[in-house]
């Protein structure tokens, strides 16, 4: 695919928001192929119920619209060499022709009831499910990072931890000038928050006991060593059926398609049992080695 449909549905949420203009308006074109804002109003339709809120810049809606002018294009240059008549692109256009009915309607057999799932089903699946919505502990860490192929990295750390550890030390302002982590030390080395359980070992070990506003010495680690402030820590906390509800209300959805789905092609199976000439097989399987 020359564009992705992200883009393109983007692209026509940002169009649609444009200077309004007559339905034949020509927002684009390239020879013959021309994309008007009556076509992007149709295709809009379609798209936005996906994704309502995306907004590209204008750089994107402008190179999606190329994309798409350069794909219409390539089509039409393939008809006029007759490219869609090949045999075997023939069998491929069926082949995609009959996935997309057989997308289709498992997609419409398999779709829950619109009222699925209630809200006594929705409350029962949080309750059964609590550990599964807990926020794990996190930390917010400042850091001075120093990496292990630099000469004397260890000699370097230890000397900026005393000196971090001095009265009146600014140690934002040291990682700002003296850690080697780019992004954190454009920030006065401020890590943000990280959870807990996410940490490489050394550094997790490290700071397990380690009190607000106090700097471990220096932990060495496999890409480097890291001089680190605690700032703030935050307990493991159980996130409320509020918080969850629409990704468990998705979650649910999808479990109850894929269930439907099953039962489907169950039934299918009863009424039309599958039979396979197991002897023509094995036949086929020895000639083919």
């Amino acid at each position: 695919m020359l564009i992705r449909t992200a883009v393109m549905i983007g692209l026509l949420a940002s169009l649609n928001a444009m200077a309004a203009g007559s339905p034949d308006d020509v927002v684009a074109k390239m020879g013959t192929n021309e994309i008007k804002r009556s076509e992007l109003n149709q295709m809009l339709s379609a798209a936005q119920a996906s994704s309502p809120e995306a907004r590209p810049s204008v750089q994107a809606i402008d190179q999606a619209l190329r994309a798409e002018l350069i794909r219409r294009a390539l089509v039409e240059e393939a008809k006029r060499v007759a490219w869609d008549k090949r045999p075997e692109v023939q069998q491929q256009i069926e082949r995609a022709r009959e996935q997309v009915i057989v997308t289709s309607f498992m997609n419409q057999q398999a779709r829950p009831a619109s009222a699925y799932p209630s809200e006594q089903e929705i409350q029962t699946t949080y309750d059964a499910n609590k550990a599964l919505f807990v926020q794990t502990p996190q930390v917010r860490l400042i850091q001075i990072y120093l990496p292990a192929s630099e000469a004397d990295s260890s000699t370097k750390a230890e000397a900026l931890w005393r000196q971090a550890n001095e009265k009146g030390a600014d140690f934002a302002e040291l990682a700002r000038k003296q850690s080697k982590h780019a992004e954190s030390a454009a920030k006065g080395g401020d890590m943000g928050w990280l959870q807990e359980d996410q940490l490489v070992p050394e550094i997790r070990a490290a700071i397990q006991k380690l009190a607000i506003g106090q700097i471990a010495k220096p932990i060495k680690a496999a890409d480097g060593w890291h001089v680190l402030k605690m700032a703030e820590r935050k307990a493991a906390l159980q996130k409320s059926l509020a918080e969850v509800r629409e990704n468990l209300v998705q979650s649910m959805r999808l479990k109850k398609a894929q269930e439907n789905e099953q039962q489907y092609l169950n039934q299918l199976l009863l009424k039309m049992p599958i039979t396979v000439n197991e002897i023509a097989l094995s036949s086929l399987a020895a000639t083919s080695k």
